[in-house]
């Protein structure tokens, strides 16, 4: 019954209920604990002055003198201690528990009359203890309340978090009627087509079952982390004027059991009853797969998705209700959830090309007060491989800049600096004359041999080249590219892998040795080269064959040292070729590296300049 009165009745009643609960918990203790009354004002003071006849401790011989005596005024008693307090104001404790016999005779020689000018007053403490910390003593003396507490309480608590309804408030976000449309998304234009269908069917239902058409129950948008599936999916319910109710996927989980279950159900009524509306889930693959364990968390974890599926096939073809669910994978979901009928198709979203880069840095950079003609579509070719919200963080951190800075607009100086730290791994280091002369020139060597076999080669643009220490890097060379290349061939691999194996040659033919600032330029060549042998089909011995085509099994089990052994001679050949390109071009190497050692960054077009009188 009280479980039905949390459901109808919602929050309010929950906290009628507890405060009702509690109530009744505290008039319980007080009925039952309800403290002692015309207790001996001279024993009340004693106890609360405890700690001063605790200060001095005397044994059971000095007690019985200065009773016998009368020097003893009065005499509190425990079960282990006796508080005596004497006519000239001394105090002191004695131990009982080891005398108690001779203190049973002491009191039976007391006269009568207790209360006469010699004898003296005698009374008991029942609750009589040393001086101790606050929190001991605290418990001491309420334990008991704590305790008898503790059960309703204890109760309480888990009435309120069985309750299905806890939390609701702050799990479904539901926004009324989105003012995002699908001209607010730039790019993923695919996915916006794809879309369209369901944007009519959450504008006219009926229209659909008319027709006979099954309407479309979910869909999944699969794509790189920042590329917007959360705004496409809050585009789709503003083209379609609907309510827009949002959820993660990890909020269904909770530590007590049935709870998921009981939340999944309210969303789809909560959905219902908003119809037609979008239903939003992201991060879907929180969610997980059903998997055969018996553990209570894996049990809990198959009847979510089960009454998640059971939802999805209830809708009917006039519900007007559609699910969007995002992922960075698809492949995490469960086999059940993507099947049709369920969630009937995955859109995917790419990430921006170039003109969508170009677009998406114009609209993240008009609520800035900005100077100067920036252009986008330089930072757009910069940019190349980063999502929206990459491109929105980079326009945010050059505005950031540029207050540090107290500019009174946001330069393109800024924007270009912003995202070279990005790319480059971080704001250039300061300090830089720490570095002895020998590395300095070192680096200066090695950068100047990738920007150099960079425009020999047509690699790319080089943007920037510089020996100031970035993040981890020692020095950067920034080489970007006019078009998004979708395929690569085996002679651009090559081309871009001689660039990467430069800056080490340079090393060698100009300080006669390398070092180990190309380790990470070794490891992408390399793995460029073991893919070209065993993925591209760019084998000379292995010829035009996948070991990714290898059931899964063969591949872990295996190792191809045959493939390794033609990587290897791979990546040798072109440290030949990339040397004598270098030799070729030695006083346009020696010419940048001495510009690089004066001016530490250097723009592409003095890599042209150092490369002119040799052609």
């Amino acid at each position: 019954m009280l479980r039905t009165l949390l459901n109808r009745k919602g929050p309010r009643r929950c906290a009628g209920i507890a405060l009702a609960l509690a109530a009744a918990a505290v008039l319980a203790w007080l009925a039952v604990n309800t403290p002692e009354r015309g207790r001996d004002p001279l024993a009340v003071a004693m106890e609360e002055q405890s700690s001063l006849y605790f200060a001095t401790e005397h044994d059971i011989t000095r007690l019985s003198r200065n009773a016998k005596t009368g020097a003893a005024l009065s005499i509190g008693l425990s079960a282990e201690y006796a508080l005596v307090g004497l006519r000239d104001g001394e105090r002191y404790y004695v131990r009982t528990a080891e005398g108690r016999a001779l203190l049973t005779e002491l009191l039976k020689d007391q006269p009568a009359d207790s209360r006469a000018a010699a004898a003296p007053v005698v009374f008991a403490l029942p609750d009589l203890q040393p001086p101790s910390p606050p929190l001991s003593r605290f418990l001491r003396q309420y334990g008991s309340v704590a305790l008898s507490l503790l059960g309703p309480l204890l109760i309480l608590f888990l009435i309120l978090m069985m309750n299905p309804l806890r939390g609701a408030a702050g799990l479904f976000k539901v926004a009324a009627k989105p003012q995002t449309r699908f001209k607010d998304v730039i790019g993923v234009e695919e996915a916006k087509e794809a879309l369209q269908d369901i944007v009519a069917y959450l504008k006219n239902p009926k229209k659909f079952s008319l027709l006979g058409a099954r309407p479309p129950k979910g869909v999944v948008l699969e794509g790189h982390y920042g590329s917007g599936k959360t705004l496409l999916a809050r585009a789709v319910a503003g083209e379609a004027d609907v309510p827009f109710i949002s959820i993660s996927g990890g909020d269904f989980s909770d530590m007590f059991l049935g709870v998921g279950v009981r939340r999944v159900k309210k969303l789809f009524a909560l959905a219902r009853s908003q119809a037609p509306c979008v239903i939003f889930i992201d991060e879907i693959d929180g969610l997980g797969r059903r998997s055969g364990g018996s553990g209570a968390g894996e049990t809990e974890n198959n009847r979510i998705i089960n009454t998640l599926l059971v939802e999805l096939d209830g809708f009917a073809a006039t519900s007007g209700i559609v699910v969007l669910g995002a992922t960075n994978n698809v492949a995490h979901l469960d086999a059940a959830l993507i099947r049709p009928g369920r969630f009937d198709r995955t859109c995917q979203l790419g990430l921006p090309t170039v003109d969508e880069r170009a677009a998406l840095f114009a609209l993240y950079a008009t609520p800035l007060r900005t100077g100067g003609a920036t252009d986008f579509r330089q930072l757009a070719r910069l940019s190349s491989g980063l999502s929206p919200a990459a491109i929105a963080n980079a326009v945010n951190a050059a505005a950031m800049m540029a207050a540090k800075e107290d500019a009174v607009a946001v330069t393109p100086a800024h924007f270009q600096r912003a995202l070279e730290q990005h790319l480059m791994g971080g704001p250039a280091a300061e300090g830089q004359s720490t570095m002895s002369a020998d590395d300095r020139r070192r680096i200066a060597v090695h950068e100047a041999g990738h920007a150099l076999v960079a425009k020999l080669l047509k690699v790319g643009v080089v943007e920037k080249v510089s020996i100031l220490r970035r993040g981890k890097a020692l020095g950067a060379t920034l080489v970007t590219s006019d078009d998004d290349a979708l395929l690569k061939s085996e002679a651009e691999l090559k081309a871009r892998m001689t660039m990467l194996l430069a800056g080490r040659a340079a090393e060698a033919l100009v300080m006669e040795s390398a070092s180990t600032g190309a380790a990470n330029d070794l490891e992408r060549v390399s793995n460029i080269a073991y893919r070209m042998v065993t993925e591209f089909g760019f084998s000379r011995d292995i010829g035009p064959f996948s070991y990714a085509g290898l059931p899964e099994r063969v591949r872990q089990a295996g190792s191809y040292p045959e493939a390794i052994f033609e990587a290897r001679d791979i990546i040798k050949g072109i440290e030949r070729g990339c040397a004598e390109l270098l030799l070729a071009n030695r006083a346009a190497l020696d010419r940048l590296t001495a510009r690089l050692l004066e001016h530490e960054t250097v723009s592409g077009e003095a890599v042209d300049a150092c490369l002119a009188p040799a052609h």
